[in-house]
């Protein structure tokens, strides 16, 4: 069953309506009841939001094969002991059966680890409860312009202590266990500007609008921070740039 749902405007409680007009959801969750929450909340929360709520990754496709317009899937994962082969395959094929479509996850679980794992198989957003309706417009106009998406206390999980407790060690993407503060130093200005949207997950294109430049020199700056600090990708740079400012450095310090 496909539900579309398309608010009138008007306000929830703590809520700005009219945020993000005329973005196309398609929204996939098993549960009725989350279901129709998300699908009410985001259209009470954006006026011109038109959510198409569905409860299988079937019918999604089906919804993606009629309809050209959809701009994000998001796809409630809820509950999830961790990351195993099953549920890697399942995120896998949900990237592959949105194509061209970004892929938004939603989950119980806020882990660091699970996070980076769901961005290298494709997923362009990752949204856990905390967040609150608000930030997850804001993470659906993101994904919707060619960004990604990551909860920043996420990221920082896996480079801080945890207070009172053991911190326990993950693993850091490739290149990153050698120190970067060189590396970032070596950066000129305009790089550091560019890393720091790349950081809050900006896209090319928003890159170029913030820095005041064409699509082509934010896409060739980019190419350069890549190769300066040795990343594979963006994720892999923003992950760099969390690592470098839990040090107290500053990523606008650089001077020409």
């Amino acid at each position: 069953m496909t539900t579309e749902i398309k608010q009138q405007p008007g306000i929830a409680l703590g809520i700005v309506p009219g945020i993000a007009p005329g973005i196309a959801v398609v929204l996939v969750d098993p549960n009725s009841l989350t279901r129709d929450c998300f699908s009410l909340g985001l259209g009470t929360l954006c006026q011109d939001m038109t959510v198409r709520s569905v409860a299988s990754l079937k019918d999604a496709a089906g919804v993606l094969a009629r309809d050209g317009r959809t701009e994000v899937v998001l796809c409630n994962i809820g509950a999830q002991m961790g990351l195993n082969d099953v549920l890697c395959a399942a995120i896998r094929d949900a990237v592959s059966a949105c194509l061209p479509v970004p892929l938004v996850i939603i989950s119980d679980r806020d882990d660091g680890g699970m996070i980076l794992e769901s961005l290298r198989l494709g997923v362009r957003g990752y949204i856990v409860p905390s967040l609150g309706l608000g930030v997850m417009l804001e993470a659906i106009r993101l994904v919707a312009a060619g960004g990604t998406f990551v909860p920043a206390t996420s990221l920082q999980s896996l480079i801080a202590p945890v207070p009172g407790g053991v911190a326990v060690p993950q693993p850091p993407p490739p290149g990153v266990s050698v120190p970067v503060t060189d590396r970032i130093g070596g950066l000129t200005p305009r790089e550091m500007a560019v890393l720091t949207c790349m950081r809050e997950g900006k896209s090319n294109k928003l890159i170029a609008y913030m820095l005041g430049m064409c699509e082509n020199t934010a896409k060739a700056h980019v190419r350069n921070v890549l190769k300066k600090l040795g990343a594979t990708n963006r994720t892999e740079a923003a992950f760099m740039a969390h690592a470098h400012l839990s040090r107290g450095a500053a990523l606008g310090s650089n001077q020409p």
